[in-house]
């Protein structure tokens, strides 16, 4: 829920940053193309917002403006991806299709949890924990 309006509140300031610019917002083609760069924000803001998962007891649909939906009687492989700040279920379909879940999602471990009760056992999801470095007393000094 939160990602959406972060990335509206930065898109916005600098956007305000350069509708400052009075070289820029003097010429009619530089207030269209201010004007326009708010509503791309906007609409971005939007469809980050309505970024939907819904589960059910067979399928799992994703999106924000046309859902797709995979049958987990269709689902191939399954697995979990980390990347450099965040991971992501990724749910791979016999037709080829594939699904992506972040963790940006609000209630991320819930979801998986649910994903992972609907999967066959041989398809199981098995996060990778994160790992931090955690110092001990003698690595303080």
């Amino acid at each position: 829920m939160g990602t959406p309006l972060f990335c509206l509140i930065g898109l916005y300031a600098l956007g305000f940053l350069i509708a400052a610019q009075p070289s820029l917002t003097m010429l009619f083609a530089g207030k269209v193309v201010v004007a326009a760069y708010f509503l791309v924000s906007t609409l971005l803001g939007i469809y980050l917002y309505s970024y939907r998962v819904i589960l059910d007891a067979t399928s799992i649909r994703t999106g924000a403006l046309f859902l797709r939906k995979m049958e987990f009687a269709d689902v191939v492989r399954a697995k979990y991806a980390q990347d450099n700040d965040s991971g992501q279920i990724i749910l791979y379909a016999s037709n080829g299709m594939r699904i992506r879940i972040g963790e940006t999602i609000n209630d991320f471990a819930d979801c998986a949890r649910a994903i992972n009760s609907r999967l066959p056992m041989h398809l199981l999801i098995t996060p990778a924990g994160r790992t931090t470095d955690v110092l001990s007393g003698s690595d303080l000094v």
